[in-house]
């Protein structure tokens, strides 16, 4: 590889940027891959990877790698595993369950299990985990993805996923600088205004990111968020006072520092294309993720530092660091892809599992569970949208292997009428005790994720005075409002989550060599 000092400007320019591929796409639009494949050609750093299954997904990148003059890296947001982008892999309960177990050897073991699994996709770079504090419980988008509300919890797990990450030469990402937890906004919709004093950051969401720092993470991606007390005019992640003052002079940190995804509307709403990515490249970050147009970022990204010479030394800065970065994965000097080991991925079924068990809490007396096979029962999930029936689904299917017993199911939203209650309730009059499942957590794009107060209303009407039991999975501050004495919180809806959930309350337990 010939010396940075020697690459073309369009070389350097096109290093700095990682758009977001597609998988499904990729094997299904012809016109789609073309254009993937010529951004290879003119020398991209890598992709975000989203969608299809893992097979694909290493089809895609080994495919990929084969053609690249330059070893690419790819990352994805794979914070509680695979899952999360893809159809397949491990899942993991989210980092809030894992808050709340509070046991940060299976916090490092969780996140040794997802970077393994990563590489053998061909990724290297996990953009987890999340810094955030979760100090604002109406946060529709960080919520259950962080490990907690308080600096000292979210800074001691963060660090041993750092840890676990990186041991297996994957890379990690602490996000969303200076902190996404206290708003009550989505950044993928608007921008977030974090209206706090540069010495509360301090005494708060800062102390994870010097943890993260501390620790030796990789990467810190900034997010869109309006610091007031840092920069008043512009978000954080096109904030030269953010980035180089506060992120680099004040807390030290020389590693590589991306952006947050920009085509959210948080910024594309606020600003142009080529005002959004020269600002961005000037603010000081080293890679831009996901802008809306890759090719056309690359040409603005060329055309800025042929202007400046200054700007050009900042970026063969960066290149040097996306070099160095791209070393420590293993994919330079020469990429190898790791041989799948599907027996390590059964083992890391039983990981997430176990995992899960230590994760539920319970306020129900010992003496209502398990709940009584022999009884007739109704259970019904309370989904939010479209997006929880899956898990829905699973919790259903579950319970009734778990049970072995006849029970009528249903799905259910606070937006059903009396009248339908009242039928509800007479096609259930057998039922001797009944389980709500709550469905509901933060999703990007979704808006707030409150639950109406006719929740209680609606659940009391169809209890109808006989004993009900709620899980609630994801999103836990439901609980404040909830008239119930008979409580499990699962801090998630993982598959696992909802297996350890169903094992609390039918009393199962996992075999001892399990």
């Amino acid at each position: 590889m010939k010396k940075i000092e020697n690459w073309e400007t369009s070389e350097l320019a096109a290093q700095c940027i990682i758009p977001r591929l597609d998988v499904e796409k990729f094997f299904e639009d012809s016109e789609y891959k073309n254009e993937i494949i010529n951004l290879v050609k003119d020398g991209i750093g890598g992709f975000c990877i989203f969608g299809g299954n893992c097979e694909l997904a290493e089809k895609a990148t080994s495919y990929l790698q084969s053609i690249a003059e330059i070893p690419l890296i790819f990352a994805a947001d794979f914070e509680n595993g695979l899952p999360m982008r893809l159809d397949d892999g491990t899942s993991f309960p989210h980092a809030m369950a894992l808050g709340i177990a509070n046991d940060i050897k299976v916090t490092e073991e969780i996140a040794i299990a997802i970077a393994k699994e990563a590489k053998d996709i061909g990724v290297r770079w996990n953009l987890a985990p999340v810094c955030d504090i979760n100090s604002n419980p109406k946060n529709p988008i960080i919520n259950i993805r962080s490990f907690g509300q308080t600096s000292e919890l979210v800074a001691r797990h963060i660090c041993a996923y750092i840890k676990g990450t990186q041991s297996e030469t994957v890379a990690s990402t602490a996000k969303h600088f200076p902190g996404h937890g206290n708003t009550a906004i989505d950044s993928h919709i608007e921008l977030p205004i974090i209206d706090c004093s540069e010495s509360e950051l301090y005494e708060n969401e800062l102390i994870p990111f010097q943890k993260a720092i501390e620790c030796g993470v990789k990467s810190i991606m900034v997010g869109h968020l309006l610091v007031k007390s840092i920069d008043e005019s512009k978000p954080a992640s096109l904030s030269e006072k953010v980035i180089k003052l506060l992120l680099r002079e004040k807390l030290g940190y020389d590693g590589i520092v991306l952006t947050d995804a920009l085509d959210m509307k948080s910024v594309v709403n606020k600003y142009s294309q080529d005002e959004l990515i020269l600002q961005a490249i000037s603010a000081g970050n080293d890679i831009l993720l996901m802008p809306e147009n890759p090719a056309s970022a690359i040409r603005i990204v060329e055309q800025s530092i042929e202007r400046s010479e200054e700007l050009r030394q900042q970026v063969i800065n960066s290149i040097r660091k996306i070099i160095s970065l791209k070393r420590f994965c293993g994919l330079i000097p020469g990429f190898a892809r790791n041989e799948t080991k599907l027996n390590t991925w059964m083992k890391h079924t039983n990981l997430a599992l176990r995992a899960a068990i230590k994760t539920i809490k319970s306020d129900i007396a010992e003496s209502e569970l398990p709940i009584d096979n022999s009884k007739q029962y109704a259970a019904f999930s309370i989904i939010q949208n479209d997006n929880d029936m899956q898990a829905a689904s699973r919790f259903f299917t579950m319970l009734a292997q778990a049970t072995e017993n006849d029970c009528d199911y249903g799905y259910l939203d606070t937006n059903i009428s009396d009248e339908d209650i009242q039928k509800l309730v007479e096609n259930i009059q057998n039922a001797e005790f009944l389980i709500f499942a709550i469905f509901s957590r933060g999703r990007a794009y979704q808006g707030n994720i409150e639950i109406s107060e006719k929740l209680n209303t609606m659940l009391e009407k169809i209890s109808n005075g006989r004993k009900k039991y709620i899980i609630i999975f994801g999103y836990p501050y439901f609980e404040r409002k909830l008239k119930c004495e008979n409580i499990i919180y699962c801090y998630s809806d993982s598959f696992p989550s909802i297996a350890a959930a169903i094992m609390k309350l039918t009393g199962r337990e996992l075999p001892e060599n399990y």
